[in-house]
């Protein structure tokens, strides 16, 4: 029988309550720090309240935490291989409640965004919170075990949290302001898809990063993922092209759209020289240990990335 103080710390650990707090972090700043900046900019205010950007970011971070309870549940018995040392289930939560965990905070997450999707009066997003809970189901049972199937699913999902800000404020910007929304529309899409491109493609590179941490388990399991279907040194090169990518498209950002100094030392700094550092290690890496600091780096990376909202928050408020 395990202690109250011991159940609650396991439960943190179950739903990674630090990925939670990203996810909220990236839907506020960007609601506070791109898309009220831009509009102020634009002679325009946000249409969608303070009230309802807290239900959207409790609504997704319910969802998503009932998504890690599940499928850290189906992942049990290989976890038991790729790390004991971080075993949650049947340690310090007993494993018959992790299930009803799951359908505890699936079904909060699903009813949150139902409100916050009628209270818009766009009831028809609630459908996009039904399928994101039934979707990390079906990924945690059936996905996950499919060539780069689970990988995209993950990366799409990830690259949906910053998106679903702006898909509740564009239609009430133009309830409100008509054709005039229009102006601000593509500024608001450029800089609102570059931060979901930039996450799909991060969260790709770490999905498959965590599946070479994870390459023993998954093979005793018989789970498809690339280390195991392709091997680890193509594996490698494909981890390794993905982040020449995103160095590649950052550099088009600079040079296209902020041309800034601040963006040019931030970008150099923090995203750019740390992704090349975690291109070598992945290169050099034939152990777990160094695959597990590769993918704690681009962890660090990716918060670094949603930082980078502050500067743009700084930039934008200089041109007004």
């Amino acid at each position: 029988m395990v202690s109250t103080r011991t159940y609650i710390t396991g439960l943190f650990r179950l739903i990674r309550w630090q990925n939670l707090l990203i996810i909220a972090a990236v839907q506020i700043l960007l609601h506070r720090c791109i898309i009220v900046p831009l509009l102020k900019a634009a002679g325009m205010e946000s249409q969608f309240s303070t009230g309802s950007l807290v239900l959207l970011v409790l609504a997704i971070a319910f969802i998503a935490a009932g998504g890690y309870a599940i499928n850290d549940y189906f992942d049990r018995k290989i976890d038991r291989i790729n790390k004991p040392e971080k075993i949650v289930i049947g340690k310090l939560i007993p494993t018959k409640h992790v299930m009803a965990w799951h359908l505890g905070f699936t079904i909060a997450g699903m009813l949150l965004g139902t409100w916050v999707s009628y209270r818009t009066s766009m009831l028809f997003l609630s459908l996009l919170f039904i399928m994101a809970g039934g979707l990390l189901w079906f990924y945690s049972t059936t996905y996950k075990k499919q060539l780069l199937l689970g990988t995209f699913i993950v990366a799409v999902m990830t690259a949906m949290v910053p998106l679903l800000v702006l898909l509740f404020e564009m239609p009430l910007l133009i309830r409100e302001y008509g054709s005039e929304a229009a102006t601000v529309s593509r500024p608001l899409m450029i800089w609102v898809l570059g931060f979901s491109v930039f996450a799909f493609l991060l969260n790709v590179v770490r999905e498959i990063v965590k599946d070479a941490e994870d390459f023993e388990g998954d093979r005793a399991f018989g789970k498809r993922t690339l280390p195991v279907a392709i091997g680890m040194r193509y594996t490698k090169f494909v981890v390794a092209g993905v982040l020449m990518l995103i160095v590649l498209l950052l550099l088009l950002v600079y040079f296209l759209f902020v041309p800034d100094t601040y963006t040019l030392v931030y970008f150099m700094l923090l995203l750019i020289l740390p992704l090349l550092l975690v291109a070598g290690i992945v290169l050099k890496s034939n152990t777990q240990k160094s695959f597990h600091t590769a993918s704690a780096m681009l962890k660090i990376i990716m918060l670094a990335g949603i930082l980078y909202m502050i500067l743009v928050n700084y930039i934008v408020n200089r041109l007004i």
